[in-house]
């Protein structure tokens, strides 16, 4: 995507300030929460595929378990819940981003 070099910037930047503010609890909290959204997204894509679509359902389930094993590693590393206020942020991020790019 076009907006990849974007993305990556935006992540860092977030994962730097998460780092420099909090620490590393702090940043897997990111991690965690992040990983949380991206499986809820996938979710929602596998909620639209047809029961037929063996392939595509196979592919969006692993990468969902992908996530889920992030999520859990960033747990197990000393993660920190992030304040609601912060998760409500993320998401609102996350959907101006899945917005552009399904207009770009």
């Amino acid at each position: 995507s076009w907006l990849n070099p974007l993305w990556y910037a935006g992540a860092f930047a977030i994962g730097f300030a998460a780092g420099k503010l909090g620490g590393d609890k702090v940043s897997l909290g990111f991690v965690v929460e992040t990983e949380r959204q991206v499986e809820a997204h996938l979710q929602s894509h596998m909620d639209l595929l047809p029961a037929s679509d063996l392939a595509s359902r196979a592919i969006v389930s692993a990468m969902k378990a992908d996530e889920i094993a992030h999520a859990q590693m960033a747990q197990q590393a000393g993660a920190v819940e992030l304040p609601a206020p912060i998760k409500s942020l993320m998401q609102a991020a996350a959907k101006v981003m899945t917005t552009v790019a399904h207009r770009v």
